[in-house]
């Protein structure tokens, strides 16, 4: 995840929110990842870009393949398999995926948006085995520059702007969204709870910000209404900390 213009989460550029949480201790060997409440600004055209299509093919191409011969890629794996909720899918949207070519040059951030690419769509492949009909997935992020675009079309994909991301969530869809702002997290939940939604849970944005988030209704019901696991570790990194799959019950539409 990279920084986004009105749509990103818990960092800016480098710059993540760390605190120390007070009572239990965190799941996550890394400093907490304090989601931020609020960030809204618009965003703009998409920027230029330094590097080419094939560029960002081939670097994606590798880290692709080293996360996919991860210890969590296969933990994640094993815990799509234990769901039978496959052809209850049939559109997954990715919030907030950062740039592969961000304007800082970070390597850190270039990472993550690889590494959480990688593993959206290979969590769309599994759901996608017990699912005859092709899952559709979407991309809102208004960091993308026009490369960003290209490459993530050329995959196959499709790129929507704000707020189309949002008004295509439904109750057959997978959201998935690392480390957002709120703002965005309460658009994605306002109109359904989605059959899956990945990011972070409602216990982390209470120990962060306390009853400044007890009255979000939306989060509440996510909350109260799914199964959660814990969503398996980028090691060494902080890409998926502090991160739940909320499993949306099937009975409880």
């Amino acid at each position: 995840m990279g920084p986004a213009a009105g749509e990103q989460g818990a960092e800016t550029g480098d710059e993540w929110t760390k605190v120390r949480r007070k009572g239990r201790r965190m799941r996550s060997h890394h400093p907490a990842v304090c989601p931020s409440s609020s960030r809204n600004a618009k965003g703009s055209e998409p920027r230029p870009s330094f590097l080419s299509v094939s560029d960002i093919e081939r670097e994606h191409r590798r880290i692709r393949d080293q996360w996919r011969a991860s210890t969590g890629c296969h933990q994640l794996r094993d815990v799509v398999a234990s769901r039978n909720c496959g052809s209850a899918i049939t559109d997954a949207i990715c919030f907030g995926l950062g740039s592969f070519d961000p304007e800082d040059g970070s390597w850190e951030n270039k990472r993550r948006a690889h590494v959480q690419l990688a593993a959206f769509v290979y969590m769309v492949e599994q759901l996608q085995r017990d699912n005859r009909v092709p899952i559709r997935c979407l991309f809102q992020e208004p960091i993308f520059n026009s490369v960003d675009e290209a490459f993530i079309r050329s995959l196959g994909h499709e790129v929507v702007h704000s707020p189309g991301g949002f008004e295509q969530v439904g109750t057959s869809t997978l959201v998935f969204g690392i480390h957002l702002y709120r703002d965005v997290y309460a658009q994605a939940l306002a109109g359904h709870l989605p059959a899956v939604f990945v990011g972070t849970p409602r216990e982390v944005w209470e120990e962060c910000h306390g009853s400044d988030v007890l009255d979000w209704v939306q989060l509440k019901d996510l909350d109260e209404r799914s199964d959660k696991v814990n969503f398996p570790e980028d090691s060494g990194y902080t890409t998926f900390s502090n991160t739940t799959i909320h499993w949306r019950r099937q009975d409880d539409t």
